[in-house]
């Protein structure tokens, strides 16, 4: 019993310097994850209103269309993250699955499929050094996990101009977070806490997306989820654990509404697309453990695409497609002063066909600076790649007769 008294005291301990990295993560449930295909990801995030048959939308099965083929979609993406904060300079690399796809067509104009990708991303790590009266001490602070969603459902035509899109909404995912301190002259033991939530939901999303000619206006909405939370404790002194409890929480944990349109324009070969979303935050109470609070939040988008017609007699190089975009957001996680964390961000991709034309490989490359040291602690300036390939294949067609 008295280890893990001392053990809970020493996490207690106040640090005298501190070195962040990703800290915008550390805010609620980690950042925010809206990048729906390697191509909106070029586009500056730019997608609800824009149709295509290749690039598979994570986010919107309204934006299941096109010719009657079975499509498998997978992103990645690798980040190089700088911070600076009031005790210096520090540089991280992370990368992971962005999400994953299958539709298949069912009917003339019916689609069904499911898709899983992130929400929120939480990957920090905090380092403090100070002076206990026997000791040296360094602190470290580590998160890491997120929450993810899946899509399962389809899209359908209404009528000459509608495409209509239903899924139900699973949410699942992981956060674990820790908090360690170790006593660098020898002086004491270790003493660690690591509390891990294990999360589990469902909600519903639909959409919707109208298309005259060249115009195409795209809708969003995914309904607020009430998340359960399985929460383990373990409390660790002299590297054993001490504790070790698992329970589920009381209190639920929460996602908000989210409604977002997207508008697109087709001249000739090009494309120009705009996208806004609300996140409707300020509706939902941070956990008790957070210790923060929440605010709505929102995204504005553009993009750009210039995609020529496939020939396949011409070179590889004249059937790419280039794209380019910008967007603006900011956090939802609120500061320690109460500020919201603004991003500001330049993105350019391309598309690279194969298969005769009927798939692609999609690259995109964003960079981007959030924050500031004076109202969020800590400034970050982010470079990141977001790999693609969307395949299409023909499938239940009859044999055709010699």
């Amino acid at each position: 019993m008295r280890k893990i008294t001392l053990a809970l005291l020493a996490l207690l301990w106040t640090a005298s310097s501190l070195r962040a990295e990703s800290s915008l993560s550390a805010l609620g449930y980690g950042k925010q994850f809206e990048t729906s295909s390697a191509r909106s990801a070029g586009m500056g995030l730019a997608s609800m209103g824009v149709a295509d048959s290749l690039s598979l939308d994570l986010f919107m099965p309204a934006n299941w269309a096109g010719p009657r083929t079975a499509r498998f979609g997978f992103n990645s993406y690798t980040v190089r993250e700088t911070v600076s904060d009031n005790t210096g300079t520090d540089a991280s690399d992370n990368g992971g699955i962005g999400g994953i796809g299958f539709v298949v067509a069912t009917g003339r104009t019916a689609f069904l499929g499911f898709s899983i990708s992130p929400v929120t991303l939480m990957d920090y790590r905090w380092k403090s050094i100070g002076t206990a009266s026997w000791s040296s001490t360094l602190t470290r602070r580590q998160g890491q996990g997120g929450i993810s969603q899946g899509l399962i459902g389809g899209s359908m035509q209404y009528n000459d101009h509608l495409r209509l899109g239903l899924a139900f909404r699973p949410v699942f995912g992981k956060v674990e977070r820790l908090w360690k301190v170790d006593y660098t002259d020898g002086g004491g033991f270790s003493a660690s806490q690591t509390i891990s939530d294990r999360f589990a939901g469902y909600g519903l999303s639909f959409s919707g997306r109208w298309q005259v000619n060249d115009w195409s206006l795209g809708a969003l909405v995914n309904t607020p989820i009430s998340i359960n939370v399985q929460r383990q404790i373990v409390i660790g002194a002299g590297g054993l654990a001490q504790v070790d409890s698992t329970y589920d929480l009381s209190e639920t944990y929460e996602l908000p509404l989210d409604i977002g349109v997207g508008f697109s324009k087709k001249y000739a070969n090009q494309l120009l697309a705009i996208d806004a979303i609300i996140h409707n935050w300020s509706s939902v109470d941070p956990p008790s453990i957070e210790g923060g609070s929440f605010d709505s939040n929102y995204r504005l988008s553009a993009g750009w695409e210039f995609s020529p017609d496939y020939r396949p007699l011409d070179p590889f190089w004249q059937t790419w497609v280039y794209r380019a975009g910008i967007y603006t957001s900011n956090n939802y996680g609120l500061s320690a002063s109460g500020h919201q964390a603004n991003r500001y961000a330049v993105t350019g991709g391309l598309g690279i066909p194969y298969a005769k034309g009927k798939s692609r490989l999609d690259i995109a490359v964003e960079y981007s600076w959030a924050g500031n040291k004076t109202n969020d602690g800590a400034a970050e300036k982010t470079l990141g790649i977001t790999l693609g390939f969307n395949h299409s294949e023909q499938w239940f067609v009859g044999r055709r007769g010699r």
